[in-house]
């Protein structure tokens, strides 16, 4: 029985119940006067316990205190390590519905790299079906060459805002996947950052909003997959398509992978948040369709077969409060591996120590991505 559970209430204040109804109807009514004193004042201390335990239940439902068993009892200790929901590996790499990457695919012939001695190369991406265009940056894995049948993994890398796809690159995601590819923990992969927001003044939070709106979930989900299909060498499956993003490029990479499970196998989401946080001035979600992107409600109603490694610290006012949500909320076959830090803010030197293990929980987790 969770924490969370509604069945730990239930169970709580039925004990309660029966206990005062105990010491109401004085039972037990036989033996010396005594040791009857006794068991009542027994009694009553029992009740007082099960009466602040249903209390402490009660509001650590409705303002998640504590997420899990092991947040709660590790809760003075520097981090705790929760894990919800499945833990199938089988489940991750099975297929869903969707039409994923359906009709795309990667031609004989390659376009040119507009920098074939470099690996980091600069597009600029216009896509049609999103009405949207921005800067993509790709890093290409060490020995990775266009005429070769070999095919890669994918990692799309989401940076936070304001902000823009170098600010990912100068982190150290792509120099730590180098490091456990020659360790062997990691495939070599192919990461790709695009720009999230199109216009790239707008926060979006990555959703789709009404017509002439901007349509960024299309945006990564659809035009992006398949212009790296045309453009690189790439696994067109998703047990090989993984989304890590920070902050706001954290809550793109969960919304993105619990909404197109067909696109994406795993999510890596370091300070994010599971509900759209949008800045003043732009909200293109009606109440009808914020509930589309409510990713709490969707992992504890609808979770997708897919895995997620998600870092939160209970300073973070941003992150803590929904990523708390979420953990209690996963359910089989989604499967989470958390990281509860007690201390630390929104910030990148609060997340980076913790890109190693999250890169290679990926490589254990995700079958494209296994060393």
């Amino acid at each position: 029985m969770e924490l969370t559970d509604t069945s730990l209430i239930v169970l709580l204040a039925g004990l309660a119940l029966g206990l005062f109804g105990v010491i109401v109807a004085g039972l037990p009514r036989r033996g010396r006067a005594v040791w009857r004193g006794v068991g009542r004042g027994l009694q009553v201390l029992v009740l007082n316990v099960v009466v602040a335990a249903l209390c402490g239940t009660v509001l650590n439902d409705q303002y998640l205190f504590y997420s899990s068993w092991a947040d709660l009892l590790g809760s003075r200790s520097p981090s705790v390590q929760v894990h919800q929901g499945g833990s199938s590996p089988g489940r991750v790499a099975s297929k869903v519905p969707g039409p994923g990457f359906a009709g795309m695919s990667t031609p004989a012939q390659l376009p040119p790299l507009p920098a074939p001695a470099s690996r980091l190369q600069t597009y600029t991406v216009v896509a049609q079906r999103s009405n949207a265009a921005g800067q993509v940056v790709v890093s290409l894995p060490v020995g990775y060459d266009p005429a070769s049948p070999r095919t890669y993994p994918v990692v799309l890398g989401l940076h936070g805002f304001p902000s823009g796809p170098m600010s990912f690159v100068g982190l150290p995601f792509i120099t730590t996947a180098d490091l456990l590819a020659s360790q062997h923990e990691l495939a070599s992969s192919i990461v790709v950052v695009p720009r999230i927001d199109t216009p790239a003044t707008l926060d979006t939070e990555c959703v789709n909003g009404g017509p002439g709106e901007p349509q960024t979930d299309t945006w990564l989900t659809h035009d992006i997959p398949a212009w790296v299909a045309q453009h690189f060498r790439v696994e067109l499956t998703r047990s090989a398509w993984a989304a890590v993003g920070y902050s706001y490029g954290a809550w793109c990479a969960a919304s993105i992978t619990m909404r197109h499970p067909d696109v994406f196998g795993a999510a890596i989401v370091m300070l994010g948040y599971f509900r759209p946080d949008f800045s003043r001035g732009y909200d293109p979600l009606t109440t009808s369709t914020l509930h589309g992107y409510d990713l709490v409600n969707i992992a504890r109603r609808a979770p997708p077969p897919v895995a997620m490694w998600v870092l939160t610290s209970r300073s973070d006012s941003l992150s803590y409060p929904t990523t708390s949500a979420f953990l209690s909320a996963a359910r089989a076959p989604l499967e989470v591996a958390g990281t509860i830090l007690a201390t630390g803010g929104h910030r990148d030197s609060v997340f980076e120590p913790f890109i190693p293990a999250a890169l290679r929980w990926l490589g254990q987790t995700l079958p494209g991505f296994r060393g």
